[in-house]
């Protein structure tokens, strides 16, 4: 049994949520900031790899950054082709590391933008009951057709099931 106490976990849970509170505040925060000085997103996206440059590749982790700086030949170049086997070996390393940190740069970018202009969540129309009943009950029938060993009959279930929807469309 640990010597953890729940006055250790009420701490450290304590601190998590905090951290993540601290966090989303400052996410809405530079979202706000983007969005007063670009007019709108495609006026960011115009300038997009240099704000990457200059706004989120610094503030990424350490190895992100070292990882990005790192300048590697072209595969299939000549320089590549003559690198020795182990060599190759550590430039894939090299470009799986800059494929990683491009890909959390552009994450981060995807967050600036979501931060400064947020998507409205599009509503569900509701959908009418004959709507829905056509829906599942097809939904139904197929899931009956490809029963292998229901413990019914199938097939009078899937005739039953038809006949919901002929009533249903009437």
């Amino acid at each position: 049994m640990s010597n953890t106490t729940y006055s250790d976990v009420i701490k450290s849970v304590g601190t998590a949520v905090n951290a993540q509170m601290g966090s989303t505040n400052k996410w809405v925060i530079a979202g706000r900031d983007v969005a007063v000085f670009f007019p709108d997103e495609s006026a960011l996206d115009a300038v997009k790899a240099q704000f990457i440059a200059d706004a989120i590749i610094p503030a990424l982790d350490k190895k992100h950054a070292a990882a990005l700086a790192v300048d590697l030949p072209r595969k299939g170049s000549k320089e590549y082709n003559e690198l020795s086997a182990a060599n190759q070996a550590k430039w894939a390393e090299a470009n799986q590391a800059k494929k990683d940190a491009r890909a959390v740069a552009y994450t981060m970018y995807s967050r600036v933008v979501a931060a400064a202009w947020p998507k409205e969540k599009a509503q569900a129309t509701p959908r009418d009951l004959k709507t829905r009943l056509n829906e599942e009950v097809a939904a139904l029938i197929k899931a009956v057709e490809k029963s292998e060993d229901a413990p019914f009959d199938a097939v009078a279930v899937k005739a039953a099931l038809e006949n919901v929807l002929t009533l249903v469309n009437k």
